[in-house]
């Protein structure tokens, strides 16, 4: 792993004093994680924004990273880790929508086929339909892979205010080995690699022994193409939400490696007083 980095500007720590916070700093300057971290925590108070249901409590956290970087199973360990979490995945929720062949499953799957990235109106329209019913029972929410482009990311901004933005980095080539790699059973959605979770058939879904499909968008040319695409698109929200200070990056290439870091992080920066 990394050596420890921990990166705090006066500008946020000003704002920490502001949010009493007063233990935060004290307990940043212990963390053991190979992060850079800058944080502060407001919301919204617009009568008519995604967070106006929501409770003191709710905390509004978004996952940047390349598809395929293991935004999905960090995520998945922060639910089971803080309860109240609701995580809600645009690439989930597209491969959803084109599976039961819904008006925007069909139009993101024009662009999912080529590897490129689904236009933000549909995306935007994707997320507000998607995350009503979480913010309406009063949960936290975690958002992952969206937004990509700096557009999506103003659009949330008039939505809610993000108390956190995780940044996975990991390396190009890791994801592209990952990702093409990885077999899916269509019906149900089954996800299955070669390398770490076989079928125990080889070709074959374990459940019904159906045959199982490689998604256009899995197989190494449009891989390459989808992060050239994020590099190319994606990348400056790390800048900019290093300039609202939010963001913490953190480096590897295992998820179980990354994953203690990132807890203790969010441990840290938003719940260090309950």
């Amino acid at each position: 792993m990394h050596p420890t980095k921990i990166y705090l500007t006066m500008n946020t720590v000003n704002r920490l004093v502001a949010c009493s916070k007063t233990n935060r700093i004290a307990r940043l300057q212990k963390m053991s994680a190979s992060v850079a971290v800058e944080s502060s925590m407001h919301f919204k108070s617009d009568d008519d924004d995604i967070t106006s249901n929501a409770t003191k409590d709710s905390r509004f956290v978004l996952m940047l990273g390349k598809p395929g970087g293991g935004k999905g199973t960090i995520a998945g360990k922060i639910v089971g880790d803080f309860g109240g979490f609701a995580h809600f995945s645009t690439g989930d929720a597209l491969r959803q929508h084109v599976r039961e062949q819904s008006t925007l499953g069909k139009q993101a799957k024009e662009f999912m086929d080529r590897g490129d990235l689904v236009p933000d109106e549909l995306m935007i329209r994707l997320v507000q339909e998607g995350t009503d019913e979480f913010v309406n029972d009063g949960k936290s929410l975690l958002l992952d892979g969206f937004p990509r482009t700096l557009g999506q990311a103003k659009a949330l901004d008039k939505e809610l205010e993000l108390d956190l933005v995780i940044n996975l980095d990991v390396p190009t080539e890791t994801i592209v080995g990952r990702i093409s790699d990885r077999w899916i059973h269509p019906s149900s959605g089954r996800v299955y690699s070669y390398s770490y979770k076989p079928p125990k058939v080889r070709g074959v879904d374990d459940e019904t022994g159906e045959p199982l499909v490689q998604r256009e968008d899995d197989k190494p040319e449009s891989v390459r193409r989808r992060l050239q695409a994020y590099d190319d698109v994606t990348a400056p929200l790390v800048e900019y939400y290093t300039s609202k200070g939010i963001l913490a990056t953190f480096h590897g290439t295992m998820s179980d490696v990354i994953y203690p870091d990132v807890k203790e992080a969010i441990d840290e920066l938003l719940f260090e007083n309950e």
